[in-house]
């Protein structure tokens, strides 16, 4: 686990709380997200689902954290992670936009709604 440089943690709370946002950084394990269901309005994640764990657990944790409407939005290089996120949790009508950069080997992004 990579946590933030302490000047970089300080830099984004500092530029969050000047754009109105309250960021609060916590540790702990994604596939047991320590959060009460609908907590959050957007997820975002980038280069993460590569890590050593089953990325459809964490997707399906991040769905569940998500109030009805919040937005989860990525960008992965895990080859076919658009298969889980989009065919296996979210569901292909929860889709505003995958994009796939074929310069970019496995590269994938995009943005899904949580249409519970």
């Amino acid at each position: 686990l990579n946590i933030p440089e302490v000047i970089d943690l300080n830099a984004a709370t500092a530029y969050a709380t000047e754009h109105g946002y309250q960021l609060h950084f916590e540790q702990g394990d994604a596939s047991k997200l320590n959060f009460a269901d609908g907590t959050f309005d957007v997820v975002v994640c980038s280069m993460f689902l590569c890590q050593d764990f089953n990325p459809e657990v964490v997707v399906s944790e991040i769905k569940r954290v998500l109030k009805p409407g919040g937005r989860f939005g990525f960008y992965e290089h895990v080859e076919d992670i658009d298969g889980i996120i989009v065919g296996r949790v979210f569901g292909e009508r929860s889709v505003i936009r995958v994009q796939a950069y074929p310069e970019m080997v496995n590269v994938i992004g995009g943005v899904v709604v949580n249409k519970v």
